[in-house]
């Protein structure tokens, strides 16, 4: 028996007890390898053994319980909803605006999502068998009963601000759980067909795991494109836009990020310019390559305005808002590549540095 076993994951003790349930479910015999039980404490990771034969069955299990699917199903003909993650403070207040502007011009849905901390999820177990907290059923019972009473209250001032008419138009859902926001909002947009997510950043610093710390997270690792709205940004209709920068390197992936910029700005009546801060000793083959650029555009979206300009200037992120500034910039646009941690902390990139900087939406795609 044992020689015909195999090793299909490996896996934290608690979510692989939660596996092997699920496998033996179906029918499919498991066993977990590598847990020793020393006073009370556990290894932090097990193998998940299974049978040779029922290796088809049982990775489609571990497919679901790690929030993957197969790729047949990942490629969706669903139009894609806006997610907006909401902390409650000001800002997300702006970003469930504009996120319901965007919805209603591109007529499809809105999600909001608010993720809060629960008692249960800080709980230490000593063992599989633990001294249980007395008090941890009330605290759990009043975070959340806390998490839908500020909901409904934010909700309240958003509906009597939009109108009640006009908020159904967007067929809006109501997320509420316990959690931690940056895993849920990546989850809930790799499982569910998403178009756009629409994030705050700043926030109440008071409201644990507010919107704001995640920001840069979720920008780096969602699936989807994600618009940043600054707290210091000047209220402003999304109608009134008027241009929309895309920063440009001359990244193969330039093209896509501008179909999908395409594909969210296509009911508004903006102007879209594609810069590259450059240097005069580059000067000549940036033109070159921004023309290619331009005519490209050109004939693929004949209806829409395009400028592609270049801009001299040795620091990017200086040049950048001195440029948006001086041309009243509406938002920022550009594609961000996902980098290792060591990089990430020695080396930001130029989207992190704009998130932190920037007074307008940042629009960032991913390479």
């Amino acid at each position: 028996m044992n020689e015909k076993l195999v090793t299909i994951v490996v896996l934290p003790l608690a979510r692989a007890h939660i596996l092997k349930m699920r496998l033996e479910d179906k029918g499919i015999k498991c066993e977990l390898e590598d847990v020793h039980l020393i006073e009370g404490a556990a290894t932090s990771t097990v193998r998940v053994k299974i049978l040779e034969t029922d290796l088809n069955e049982a990775f489609k299990e571990v497919d679901q319980l790690l929030g993957l699917k197969p790729e047949t199903q990942k490629k969706s003909h669903k139009p894609g909803q806006i997610l907006v993650p909401v902390d409650f403070s000001s800002v997300s207040e702006k970003a469930v605006e504009m996120a319901f502007n965007i919805a209603n011009h591109l007529n499809t849905h809105l999600a909001i999502m608010h993720s809060y901390i629960s008692p249960v999820r800080f709980s230490i177990p000593y063992g599989d068998i633990y001294p249980y907290d007395t008090t941890l059923l009330k605290q759990t019972e009043h975070a959340e009963e806390e998490a839908n009473r500020q909901f409904k209250n934010f909700l309240a001032r958003l509906v009597q601000t939009i109108g009640t008419e006009n908020w159904e138009k967007v067929n809006p859902e109501y997320i509420v759980k316990p959690g931690f926001a940056e895993e849920d909002i990546l989850a809930f947009a790799k499982e569910h067909p998403t178009r756009l997510i629409v994030i705050g950043r700043g926030g109440d610093r008071s409201w644990p795991g507010t919107v704001g710390s995640v920001t840069a997270d979720v920008m780096y690792n969602a699936p989807v494109p994600v618009l940043v709205v600054p707290e210091e940004m000047q209220p402003k209709p999304v109608e009134q836009f008027k241009e929309v920068l895309y920063a440009t390197n001359f990244d193969e992936k330039d093209f896509t990020a501008l179909d999908k910029l395409m594909n969210i700005v296509k009911p508004y009546n903006v102007k879209v310019t594609c810069a590259h801060v450059g240097l005069p000793d580059e000067y000549g083959w940036d033109i070159a390559r921004l023309e290619g650029m331009k005519d490209i555009l050109h004939k693929k979206y004949e209806s829409k305005e395009f400028e592609c300009k270049l801009i001299m200037g040795n620091n990017v992120l200086d040049t950048l808002e001195s440029s948006m500034e001086n041309d009243n910039i509406d938002i920022l646009a550009l594609t961000t590549h996902k980098r290792n941690m060591i990089s990430r902390l020695f080396n930001p990139s130029l989207a992190r540095k704009m998130v932190f900087h920037t007074h307008i939406p940042l629009l960032v795609f991913h390479a």
